[in-house]
């Protein structure tokens, strides 16, 4: 009996480690993808003169550099070293996996910078290569620490605890949502406002059959309709059901009522971190604190009411409430004009020293909610 259940326990922990090291390997592709993606934005004006690698690792140091691009090139690829180590470390020595998320964020930044050369708006340069391969190399540091002081080890038994089954998924699109709310929109939070974008493209320009043609000029006519700009509460319910929708998804990633009090918090305290961030981004760190509207209060209440009462309800039943919430604010999104907050947020990005950060959030603030129904649609129906 005692054999039987020591092993058993031995096959759940090993089940939680492969769990662990496929979600690294998912974490670390999706990861690659959106520094290549924010790297070469808007791929576009590719030419045939390139540089070759010699000539970007011997070309002259840069005359001209802001302490913003030396801190994000330094940071960007940490994580991507840190996911690397975690998911290789029950296949390799210590010393090799950190060796690996060194040389595998060395030469990805490498063939960017490369890439890059061939791009009229983009400028490659040895010091950005530099930057990044030491970024990757304090992540896999940091990640072989973390293995060899067994905080990964404690953070499977935790997640094994108090964490529901199945929630790695939840647990990636709650790390993705800061990073897509840093994109300008018409309030606060309000991700998936796609339907003024695509009035801006040009039906002429559509290479696309036939058959596709009319509903795509159908579209087109109706996302170029003139729009109502949002009334006061309308903002207000939007901007509460935009910080709802993640705080319910925190919650069915929870298990039990403290646990998902803890994450409703780490949610209400991002929320506000992102806010501060995106303003200073945009405004400058004197404007930090526009993003808060008169109205808000209206919708922190709204927040903090729901939060508290769904923290008890079933996870299925929490899945079935983000997507009523999702649709509700996709629907106020769409159907309202764009506001000049928006016009203005969306001018100093596309110009500025944000074209790298433009390309990635932009596609994340479109797409996370989609992404978040999607998954929400699939899940509410399920009894585990």
């Amino acid at each position: 009996m005692c054999l039987v259940a020591k092993s058993s326990m031995s096959k759940s922990i090993v089940t939680t480690v492969a769990q662990t090291q496929s979600m690294a390997v998912v974490l670390a592709w999706a990861f690659a993808a959106l520094i290549t993606y924010a790297s070469l934005y808007p791929f576009v004006g590719w030419s045939g003169a390139g540089l070759n690698l010699i000539e970007i690792l011997t070309s002259p140091w840069p005359t001209y550099w802001t302490w913003f691009d030396v801190s994000t090139n330094a940071v960007g690829y940490a994580p991507l070293g840190f996911l690397i180590v975690v998911a290789a470390r029950r296949t390799r020595s210590r010393t090799s996996t950190l060796l690996l998320g060194f040389l595998l964020c060395s030469c990805l930044s490498l063939a960017l910078e490369w890439g890059q050369s061939y791009l009229p708006r983009r400028i490659p340069s040895n010091v950005d290569w530099a930057l990044n391969s030491f970024g990757g190399l304090v992540g896999s540091a940091v990640a072989a620490l973390a293995v060899q002081a067994e905080w990964i080890a404690r953070w499977d038994r935790w997640r094994r605890t108090w964490l529901a089954s199945g929630a790695k998924l939840d647990i990636v699109l709650l790390a993705l949502w800061p990073v897509a709310a840093l994109y300008p929109s018409s309030v606060p939070f309000g991700l998936g406002q796609v339907r003024v974008r695509f009035g801006l493209v040009n039906v002429g320009d559509w290479q696309a059959p036939a058959w596709l043609f009319e509903p795509m000029a159908a579209i087109h006519a109706w996302s170029s309709a003139e729009l109502v700009a949002m009334t006061g509460l309308q903002e207000s319910l939007v901007m509460g059901m935009s910080v709802l929708a993640p705080s319910l998804l925190a919650c069915a990633a929870g298990r039990g009522a403290n646990v998902r009090l803890w994450g409703l918090v780490t949610v209400w305290l991002t929320a506000a971190t992102v806010g501060i961030v995106s303003a200073a981004l945009t405004y400058g760190p004197g404007h930090a604190l526009d993003w808060w509207r008169p109205n808000m209060w209206l919708a922190l209440m709204l927040v903090l009411g729901v939060s508290w009462f769904a923290r008890r309800l079933a996870r299925v039943v929490l899945m079935r409430l983000v997507v009523v919430v999702l649709v509700i604010t996709l629907w106020l999104l769409n159907t309202s004009g764009p506001s000049a907050y928006l016009d203005q947020s969306l001018q100093i990005w596309e110009a500025g020293q944000f074209i790298r950060f433009h390309g990635a959030s932009q596609w994340l603030g479109w797409l996370w909610p989609f992404a978040v129904l999607s998954y929400a649609s699939m899940r509410m129906f399920r009894k585990t």
